[in-house]
């Protein structure tokens, strides 16, 4: 979370604090808040101050000194992925499982008992939670197939003008060799990890997986937006209509889709007999 106030010295302060996530094992919105504290310390007069931020089901809060300071916040992100990020994404094969395990806490977080207000709030978290698990389960997944099969980064050399035409010193060559993996990867994560138009086409090119018609996930995207920038409401300032019922069935076709895929991936590995071991294709 980021977050601005100014100092009793007049200095403008910014920073980036931590938000941790709420309870999930919680079953009510007011039982799921979790607390965290940090000192932020004034650059121009050495002025400590102390950021309290709690995050519940329904918000996230942060306040300054037990409120005596004004303090501008944004909601809850995850940071860029760093190199470690990227060795997940290239190693791990536990995608599907990741998955899974964050539509089973959104089934959860469904039954939980919560006032009218608060329903609205968590509903909008919900439908953003469960489009990013979709999300980051096919930007993982591609990147962790393409890595790991030279024939799949000669396909998408092919397929993919902007990665094609990077030019590299001979020096260069030799050196990327050693990490071609990790240049890979960062290239898929910047292009298509929010982006489901890129995301689409690449599969069928690549691992040749066609998703068919998912108008609805586009749909859902776009939603989403919504629920990131303006907490439920629509440029007009009228509320989304995002109810359990809503979710419960973007859970189901969102699941049925990640499925269809996963069998999808299954069947061209038993089809092609692919050899998963690295090989540098220079």
């Amino acid at each position: 979370m980021d977050i601005s106030f100014g100092c009793r010295c007049s200095h403008h302060i910014e920073a980036t604090v931590y938000v941790p996530d709420p309870d999930f094992m919680a079953e009510k919105s007011r039982d799921s808040t979790s607390e965290h504290w940090e000192e932020i310390e004034c650059e121009k007069c050495g002025d400590m101050y102390e950021a309290y931020i709690t995050n519940s089901f329904s918000y996230a809060e942060c306040s300054i000194d037990n409120g005596d300071i004004d303090v501008n916040y944004s909601v809850p992100y995850y940071p860029d992925l760093g190199e470690d990020d990227l060795d997940w994404f290239i190693e791990s094969s536990k995608q599907f499982s990741v998955f899974e395990r964050q539509i089973s806490n959104v089934k959860g977080l469904l039954e939980a008992e919560v006032s009218e207000e608060q329903a609205f709030s968590l509903h909008v978290m919900l439908h953003g939670h469960v489009v990013a698990a979709v999300e980051a389960y096919l930007a993982s997944t591609f990147i962790h197939k393409v890595t790991n099969n030279s024939d799949f980064i000669q396909k998408l050399v092919e397929t993919d003008p902007t990665f094609s035409q990077q030019k590299f010193t001979l020096k260069e060559i030799f050196q990327k060799q050693n990490q071609l993996k990790q240049t890979v990867a960062k290239y898929l994560k910047d292009l298509i990890f929010h982006d489901l138009k890129k995301v689409k086409p690449m599969y069928k090119e690549v691992l040749s997986v066609d998703f068919g018609e998912i108008k609805w996930l586009f749909q859902a995207v776009s939603t989403r937006h919504h629920c990131v920038h303006r907490a439920g409401y629509d440029k007009d300032g009228n509320p989304l209509v995002i109810g359990t019922e809503s979710i419960r069935e973007l859970v189901d076709k969102s699941w049925s889709f990640i499925v269809f895929i996963e069998e999808e991936l299954k069947t061209l590995e038993q089809q092609s007999d692919l050899d998963l071991d690295f090989d540098i294709p220079f």
